[in-house]
């Protein structure tokens, strides 16, 4: 059985500054920021300009629904 395909995302990802990077995902106006913030920064060492969610927070609310 073949699965059948539904979907390709078109997305670019840009990294900035001291761990921040932005998604453009296809079919969005903004942008979605990452970053770290307070729980992960001192894990990885680095003190950012401003606090964004992390990549992981993305994923856990997306599959929290």
């Amino acid at each position: 059985m073949a699965t059948e395909h539904v979907h390709t995302s078109k997305i670019k990802i840009y990294r900035d500054e001291n761990m921040v990077r932005r998604a453009y995902i296809e079919g969005f106006h903004e942008p979605a920021i990452f970053g770290v913030h307070t729980n992960i920064k001192d894990f990885y060492g680095v003190e950012p300009k401003e606090e964004h969610p992390a990549t992981l927070d993305y994923i856990i609310a997306s599959a929290a629904g």
